[in-house]
């Protein structure tokens, strides 16, 4: 095993991230089904966590009872998700692993996956190529929990995962409440080093410049006394963004949004100085009438959320790390429809951010340079309901989305047009977040 010292400083390097900003367009809604280019890499996969693996079936059985596709669970485990390997060539392989997973990281070499638990338990590592379970990975302390996300460093041979601290309401310190980054082997999930997140419930991560420093997106709720559950709205203490130092865990920046109401979730970065974050504020159903009361269509209650607590409009935010206040991106219009914004991506080939928002089924596209709204996309018109997970494929010329449910729908980078000849349409069972390799 690598020492620390060696370990962190093999894996952190200087770098660039300097692209060209295209020019932005006029932002319009709709999407044209119209053909693009058909020379993806159809020997990458997709990886979806199912949230409702029971509600799956297989040859007339439950899936979690299922002999082969449910062989990584033991009678004694207490969470289950369905793993959905989705290749682009049509295949699928499915298997039930024993994790509340979140979001799925996959090794540079493709060697080896990560299904990173969420808020109760630990991690999984497995193969991504047959979906066996590989290695278990305990919570950082007994008491924490998954912070739902992890990233590789550049060279593979570390993970880096959010862990969040045991549930507590407001104590004096609000150091207590703070997470923590795990750095493990992905090969045995064993702790190599931690260090603080300097932020409460971390959840997302960035690596930026070659892995050097890593961006941390930071809920910043907490729970209440009285019930031991978090509120409707949240009671939000420090949504933030932290930045530390991958080598040293040295905090390097740290930016709040001041929000008293409103979770800092879900980031993407193109640097240090150049990070883009979702927002989400939760409501009650009086608070989502008063919101719609000018919608004129009939509309559904979202299924990608608890009626009680449903998503409310949040502006996405670009943060320039230089002490400036967060600016809001897009413009009025669009933040109307920013609700339940959950995955979001930053394609730095053409300087672009791009975002998903279920609840209203639009994916939109900003101009990374400044925020501008440059398109968005209602991707409903095209078969595509709660468009929730994004992610960049590795040709470099397109990108995935999929809906919370089903269907994966496959968008040409830059301009945005649909390649219809490339979706598919698997059954995910719910989700939230996909990673292509």
């Amino acid at each position: 095993m690598l020492s620390r010292r060696r370990f962190l400083t093999a894996s952190g390097a200087a770098v660039a991230t300097g692209t060209t900003a295209q020019a932005p367009a006029a932002p319009r809604t709709g999407q044209d089904d119209t053909s693009g280019p058909r020379h993806a890499d159809r020997s990458a996969a997709i990886y979806v966590p199912g949230y409702y693996a029971g509600n799956a079936w297989a040859n007339g059985q439950k899936v979690v009872e299922h002999p082969v596709l449910a062989r990584g669970l033991k009678p004694t485990d207490e969470h289950a998700r369905l793993l959905s390997r989705i290749g682009l060539d049509g295949s699928i392989r499915q298997a039930v692993l024993p994790v509340y997973a979140h979001d799925v990281a996959v090794a540079p070499d493709r060697s080896v996956g990560i299904l990173c638990g969420f808020n109760a338990g630990g991690h999984v590592a497995f193969d991504p190529d047959t979906l066996d379970v590989a290695a278990l990975g305990a919570p950082f302390k007994k008491g924490w929990n998954g912070g739902g996300h992890a990233q590789f460093l550049p060279d593979g041979r570390g993970v880096l995962l959010s862990e969040r601290a045991p549930f507590k309401s407001l104590r004096n310190r609000v150091e207590s409440h703070h997470g923590r980054i795990t750095i493990r082997d992905p090969s045995t999930m064993k702790i190599l080093e931690s260090y603080s997140t300097h932020g409460i419930d971390p959840h997302d991560i960035r690596l930026v410049e070659d892995g050097r420093y890593l961006v941390i997106a930071n809920y910043g709720s907490v729970i209440e006394k009285a019930s031991g559950k978090k509120a409707v709205p949240r009671r939000v203490v420090e949504a933030s963004i932290t930045t530390i130092e991958v080598a040293s865990g040295r905090l390097v920046d740290k930016q709040l949004t001041g929000s008293q109401n409103t979770e800092l979730r879900h980031l993407a970065a193109a640097g240090r100085d150049s990070v883009f974050a979702i927002q989400a504020l939760l409501g009650d159903e009086k608070a989502l009438a008063r919101q719609n009361e000018f919608e004129d269509i009939i509309y559904e209650a979202d299924i990608t959320t608890s009626r009680d607590s449903p998503y409310l409009s949040a502006a996405t935010l670009m943060f320039s790390g230089d002490g400036a206040p967060a600016v809001e991106m897009g413009d009025e219009a669009a933040t109307r429809l920013m609700r339940h914004g959950l995955s979001i991506k930053y394609d730095a080939k053409h300087h672009q951010v791009i975002a998903s928002y279920p609840t209203t089924h639009r994916v939109m596209v900003f101009d990374a340079a400044g925020g501008a709204l440059l398109d968005i996309i209602d991707t409903s018109s095209m078969g595509l309901r709660y468009p929730c997970g994004v992610t960049l494929l590795p040709d470099e010329t397109h990108y995935a989305v999929t809906g919370f449910w089903e269907n994966l729908f496959v968008f040409e980078r830059g301009t945005h047009r649909l390649v219809r000849d490339l979706c598919l349409y698997p059954l995910f069972f719910g989700h939230s977040h996909i990673t292509a390799a």
